[in-house]
């Protein structure tokens, strides 16, 4: 295919992907326009119990809006990261790229697409696979299909003149193939099993999360499988809207939001220092600052109180109401010596010409930093910020010693998600209190599904920032 007909390609390639993107974010919808109707009982659900919605003007029961739920989900899982992938493939694709191979992977795409009641994508991705394989193999799906029922009949109907006449040569480039093959399988086999193993607790964790109370104490014989109509997506519900889980995630969205920024400027502005400013004593300052590294940090705990409480600036332990607990779970945290480091080694890669030369063209260091620095080490600084927002996301220790001070209740409104994780009551309640396991599994798949998303996605920064702060020139 010429350049020209490539851009053509690709513009269609991103409708398609406008298409999907469009149906992914009408799956969402929907999921949270039915996810709204669920009816929350009032007391921890033992039971199950059925109720009847009206939804688009049909009375719909429990387990029929159960199901709808599950397949929107499914439709979501299958979608997102189907139109993730096919972006990148299309943006990073040369045109001498094009081939049949490409067309076959349009074709697969349209039948997951069919599979997620996506139509339109479908038969534009169809449409475009044809008109890929016209253009670079001069033959249609008819063709094709011939090609590869000829080939399979080849393998399997070989004639006995051709075994005669195969030379010593061929059966030597035989056995190699084969001998590749079944290194290339036991090596897959072996990965594809120990991703089954690490798959499977995150599969238990969802299916316990939307079984039923009883269910999730059944301890002989527990299902591995249940019936769509039959998962209880109210348990998430109930934990958002009765445990008060919204509230923990925006409070942890706050602090992490507003530590990362403040972590990525100071990080940034020592690790410049630290790398380029010739300063006396900056060699030994640095050493100093690597020591505390081997110090844990629990140690830090009781100075931290200190300085935040009563004794310090007063932000916590003061009278109820003018409590600033956002303040001492951020404050304390918005630098880090790991990420100086980090981010340091990064800074020292980039030769001093470029910097000499800078300042031989009259640029200010700080002009030097955000033109020619920054934008260099943008991986790594990306990589320092996914793991800072993690970071966060997974505090427990200092916020729950925060929260726990003076005015309990009020502290319980300014708790992170991994407290209200820790000291959320998931019990039947009475005199005979139970655990119930399906709710407190359905609270730890809201805190873990996250940072799985944003691991799964962006895990190729992370690993490039990790790569290129650990290699020197």
């Amino acid at each position: 295919m010429n350049k020209e007909r490539v851009k053509e390609t690709k513009k269609f390639e991103n409708i398609i992907h406008g298409v999907d993107l469009f149906f992914l974010v009408l799956y969402v919808g929907l999921f949270l326009f039915l996810f709204s109707f669920i009816i929350v009982p009032d007391s921890a659900p033992v039971t199950e119990t059925i109720y009847t919605y009206q939804i688009f003007g049909m009375d719909v029961a429990t387990p029929l809006l159960n199901t709808w739920l599950s397949y929107l989900a499914m439709f979501m899982i299958i979608a997102f990261p189907l139109l993730f992938i096919n972006y990148k493939k299309t943006k990073n694709r040369e045109f001498y790229e094009y081939n049949r191979w490409v067309s076959s992977n349009l074709f697969v795409n349209a039948i997951i697409s069919l599979l997620v009641l996506n139509p339109i994508s479908a038969g534009l991705k169809i449409y475009l696979s044809r008109s890929i394989l016209i253009e670079t193999e001069k033959y249609g799906y008819k063709q094709a299909a011939k090609n590869i029922w000829d080939g399979i009949k080849k393998v399997f109907t070989k004639k006995p003149k051709d075994l005669e006449t195969e030379t010593e040569l061929r059966t030597v480039i035989r056995k190699q193939a084969v001998t590749s093959f079944v290194r290339y399988f036991l090596t897959y086999l072996f990965l594809s099993i120990v991703a089954l193993l690490i798959f499977i607790p995150f599969y238990w964790m969802i299916l316990t999360a939307l079984k039923t109370f009883h269910e999730s104490n059944v301890t002989n014989n527990p299902r591995f499988f249940i019936a769509l109509s039959e998962m209880q997506w109210m348990n998430f519900k109930y934990v958002l809207q009765e445990v008060d889980f919204g509230r923990y995630i925006q409070n942890t969205l706050i602090v992490g939001i507003i530590s990362t920024v403040g972590t990525i400027i100071t990080t940034i502005l020592a690790a410049f220092a630290f790398a380029r400013l010739e300063f006396k004593g900056r060699d030994t300052m640095f050493s100093i600052l690597l020591m505390t590294m081997m110090i844990p940090g629990e140690l830090y705990i009781l100075t931290n109180f200190l300085t935040v409480s009563q004794a310090g600036v007063g932000w916590i332990g003061g009278v109820a109401g003018t409590n600033q607990y956002f303040l001492a779970m951020i404050i304390p945290f918005m630098t880090s010596v790991f990420y100086i480091f980090f981010l340091r080694q990064t800074f020292k890669q980039i030769p001093d010409t470029l910097y000499k030369a800078a300042k031989v063209d009259g640029s200010s260091d700080f002009k030097y930093l955000t033109r020619v620095m920054i934008p260099i080490a943008g991986p790594t600084i990306f990589t320092i910020t996914i793991l800072s927002v993690i970071g966060s996301w997974n505090a427990f220790i200092w916020p729950r010693l925060i929260t726990s001070v003076g005015d309990v209740s009020e502290g319980r409104n300014f708790w992170l998600i991994s407290a209200a994780l820790r000291d959320a009551d998931f019990t039947t309640g009475g005199t005979d209190a139970r655990t119930m396991f399906n709710m407190q599994i359905a609270a730890s798949a809201i805190v873990t599904i996250p940072l799985i998303i944003v691991f799964l996605l962006l895990r190729k920064y992370i690993m490039s920032g990790v790569g290129r702060s650990g290699t020197k020139g």
